[in-house]
């Protein structure tokens, strides 16, 4: 009952104010054109929607934590169950990037006759949303004590998603980054979506890590507070 009504109130969050809406159309607007615009192939279409996928999702989630955090208040004290929270925030991450990973798929024109790829392809894409759910979650802080931490972090992780396998530096701890860049380099790499597989699977391994950590830290939080 109590994660009913804070999923509830979570996604009537991450739809206010249109800013989730406004981007998801955007990025399928471009889906629908970047081929005769750029010139470009599908698969250089999907890096880029992968890209834009990981900033809608971080940009939506964050602007969900600030809606909750001027709106939720009195909602939270009433229900008081630190947990209902953290799993209603899951699954809010959950659906919205599940729908937008299908939306953005479906009416980009990627949709072909190999069923693994389309469900590969779906995946690829709700991982990376999922990534940018777990980093904004992780760093919600942002909209409550130590903004500032919060802030910072969200940079550095997005500095870190976007040059894992790309700085050289970074190369040698690749395994404890985002591994947005991965699935981009791995893609470029490749001749099929198909291969994208075993890092959808460490993508999804890491934004639920991020996801678990976070829950940890803010239940900590709220013990000490």
């Amino acid at each position: 009952m109590k994660v009913r009504i804070l999923l509830k109130s979570y996604l009537q969050l991450y739809f206010q104010n249109f800013l989730y809406l406004a981007i998801l159309f955007s990025i399928i607007s471009f889906g629908l054109l970047a081929n005769h615009l750029l010139e470009i192939g599908n698969l250089k279409k999907f890096s880029l929607l992968l890209i834009a996928m990981f900033l809608l999702s971080l940009f939506s989630t964050m602007n969900l934590y600030y809606n909750d955090s001027q709106q939720n208040k009195y909602l939270k004290q009433k229900i008081n169950s630190f947990w209902a929270d953290w799993l209603s925030q899951l699954l809010v991450a959950v659906i919205t990037n599940l729908f937008s990973s299908i939306l953005i798929f479906i009416f980009s024109l990627l949709l072909n006759d190999n069923v693994l790829s389309d469900i590969v392809g779906i995946l690829s894409l709700f991982s990376v949303g999922f990534l940018g759910s777990g980093i904004a979650t992780l760093f919600q802080t942002q909209w409550h004590n130590h903004s500032t931490i919060g802030q910072i972090g969200v940079l550095i992780f997005i500095y870190l998603a976007f040059s894992g396998s790309v700085v050289g530096i970074l190369t040698a701890a690749e395994w404890l980054l985002p591994p947005l860049s991965k699935i981009i380099i791995t893609l470029q790499a490749t001749t099929s979506i198909t291969k994208l597989l075993p890092v959808v699977g460490q993508t999804l391994l890491y934004a639920m890590i991020l996801f678990f950590i976070s829950g940890l830290i803010y239940k900590k939080t709220r013990k000490s507070a």
